[in-house]
């Protein structure tokens, strides 16, 4: 069974991990995967690492405004030449267009956010407003819809948007402490948060919250990633807070730290979070509806606080993390974690869905 994707490129970020994921454990006997992006890749990208799956890729090449031009045309033509049992889409630039093609042959859509949550945070309120209703439009089209959790499945499913979920799946992976290039002057506990330097992640909330530890209790905060909102970070940030930026080897810094922090306002089901709970790290994370899902699932592992009450429930839990776990299990083949949300059980989910699609 040919199965093509439609993404608009293969930038490294959560989406295009959790579609490695899936290609990299497709039963290669009975699925042949091809890929087409829309734009150019952009630096950080992860074509080679698809071409290493032996993946057929093909890009447009086309720049966002040529795009609105020419882009139906040659991915029509692209996918007539390439005659796919099934098209697999995401994100709005790619459901878009392979919607407006109306295609005889299925079409799957995976949702990889709540687009009235996610959009005016990322594209402020108008623009982002007007692209959530277009989103929302293109799911309501008659495709196979595919929540990455069960929180946007229910979400989507309370304004008439009928969806099945396949939750987001990681390798277990444990990363080396050894490799992490951890900044001078740490002291335990280290506590980690990786993720987007942008409003919807709520650093600045996490930062003030460790801000008000004494110094005595502190520890250290590392945090991963890069974004608009780094100068007002380090401009808030403490002596015991590193912000490191974006890094390659994001689990040997997992391994290296002793708890995990995610402030989020809104997510999907979120990589960072099933990554630090691969490499064994205990979880603190917001009381939002995706991540009351992970505790749902692995409530010794995790532990959810509150984001409306001015940051005290985050920095009492900051001040003495262990007494807010159970026992924490390590890693392995067979923990819990693995049978939940591991990579190969989400591809074979997918992989069920287009043998039930082609029946």
């Amino acid at each position: 069974m040919r199965i093509l994707y439609v993404v608009s490129t293969l930038q490294s970020c959560g989406p295009t991990n959790q579609l490695y994921n899936i290609i990299k454990h497709l039963d290669s006997k009975l699925f042949d995967a091809h890929i087409i992006t829309l734009s150019p890749e952009p630096s950080k990208s992860r074509w080679n690492d698809f071409k290493k799956l032996n993946v057929s890729l093909s890009s447009l090449n086309l720049s966002r405004l040529k795009g609105v031009f020419v882009a139906k045309r040659r991915l029509g033509d692209l996918i007539n030449e390439m005659a796919p049992d099934i098209v697999h889409s995401q994100g709005i630039r790619g459901d878009a267009l392979v919607s407006s093609l109306s295609l005889k042959i299925p079409h799957v859509i995976t949702v990889r956010n709540y687009p009235h949550d996610d959009y005016p945070s990322k594209f402020g309120n108008f623009k982002g407003k007007l692209m959530a209703l277009k989103h929302l439009r293109i799911m309501r089209s008659g495709s196979h819809l595919i929540a990455c959790s069960k929180t946007i499945r229910d979400k989507l499913n309370r304004i008439n948007i009928k969806s099945e979920a396949i939750q987001n799946g990681v390798e277990v992976m444990p990363g080396r402490a050894d490799r992490a290039d951890l900044p001078e002057g740490l002291s335990r506990p280290i506590f980690i948060s990786v993720g987007s330097l942008i409003p919807r992640k709520n650093m600045k909330f996490l930062i003030e919250a460790f801000n008000r530890i004494s110094n005595r209790d502190r520890g250290s905060l590392i945090i991963l990633g890069d974004g608009p909102l780094r100068p007002i970070l380090e401009e808030v940030a403490g002596d015991s807070i590193f912000l490191v930026g974006d890094v390659h080897n994001v689990s040997d810094y997992l391994t290296a730290s002793d708890y995990f922090v995610s402030t989020s306002l809104s997510e999907g089901l979120p990589n960072t979070v099933l990554e630090a709970l691969a490499c064994g790290l205990p979880v603190i994370i917001s009381d939002i509806d995706s991540h009351r899902e992970i505790f749902h699932e692995k409530g010794g592992q995790s532990c959810l606080i509150r984001i409306d009450d001015g940051g005290c429930s985050l920095t009492a839990a900051l001040q003495k993390p262990e007494q807010q776990f159970r026992q924490i299990p390590s890693p392995s083949d067979d923990s819990p974690l693995c049978d939940i949300f591991s990579a190969k059980k989400m591809s074979f989910e997918y992989q069920s869905l287009y043998s039930r699609i082609q029946k």
